[in-house]
């Protein structure tokens, strides 16, 4: 383990750069923090590239990255803020720096299976990353972002993932018609939710392979793109909610279609 006692150290300079966007993209990398986030992420698909510790912090993170053949930094209390969005000290007493999914949707997108789940012009990177943990945990194939999108990489969305932007495969796709032309070049089945749908949920046939789409916190879907969808469903709501935050309806849609995977419709 390296100690790091200046900011011109190389590996320190470049990873504190990567608090801002511009260095994120140049470099195609972001920061991870919190200790039991990076100790999952060094068995995940997208793992670290070097970990960053507080000075005397973190004896058993230190092994357990070099093991897995991480670089790992011991950094001077008074530099290691610099790796910080805030800019100041707070508990945080380990940093990641992690690559970018570099992963094209012709990548994805053949041979339909499981369940893809697009995002369209999500703005909040909190409702981003709660929605990338979400779509961890129903196992989903992969996590497509189309039109303009929050930065999945950002410190609000990266922390709101608590660590699963590791292991959910992420796809940049520029235009939602590029996303919608690709997938139905390879027989996916295109489920748009909307609070405007006629049918219920529970009404659909939800088992996969199918892509889901979820639109934007206050417009949904752009009318171009449910006008493609095979089908619409909604959520049913009761008392005085109107809508739900994207992620909880994503993650309802997503474990009713896991449970029809079991339960034959009736």
């Amino acid at each position: 383990m390296e100690l790091v006692t200046e900011l011109k150290h190389p590996a320190f300079r470049l990873a504190s750069r990567l608090t801002e966007p511009a260095p994120r993209e140049a470099q195609r990398r972001f920061l991870m923090e919190g200790s039991a986030q990076i100790r999952k992420a060094l068995h995940a698909p997208l793992r670290p590239l070097e970990v960053f510790l507080k000075e005397e912090s973190e004896p058993e993170l230190a092994p357990a990255a070099e093991a897995a053949g991480i670089p790992v930094y011991s950094v001077r209390r008074g530099l290691f803020h610099r790796l910080l969005v805030s800019g100041y000290e707070t508990s945080t007493t380990a940093v990641a720096v992690m690559p970018f999914w570099e992963l094209s949707l012709q990548e994805v997108v053949p041979q339909p299976d499981g369940v893809m789940l697009v995002a369209e012009s999500l703005q909040d990177p909190r409702n981003l990353g709660m929605l990338i943990r979400t779509a961890d945990a129903a196992q989903v194939r992969a996590l497509v972002l189309a039109s303009p999108i929050a930065d999945p990489y950002s410190r609000a969305c990266v922390r709101s993932t608590t660590g699963s932007i590791a292991f959910v495969p992420l796809v940049t796709c520029g235009r939602s018609k590029d996303a919608i032309s690709r997938l139905r070049e390879y027989g996916w089945r295109l489920v748009g939710s909307s609070a405007h749908a006629e049918r219920i949920l529970w009404q659909e046939n939800l088992k996969p392979p199918f892509a889901l789409w979820v639109g934007n916190e206050e417009h949904g879907l752009l009318p171009e793109t449910r006008s493609a969808m095979d089908t619409l469903i909604r959520i049913p709501m009761g008392g005085g909610a109107q809508s739900l935050n994207v992620a909880v309806a994503a993650g309802i849609i997503l474990f009713e279609s896991l449970r029809q995977k079991t339960t034959p419709l009736r």
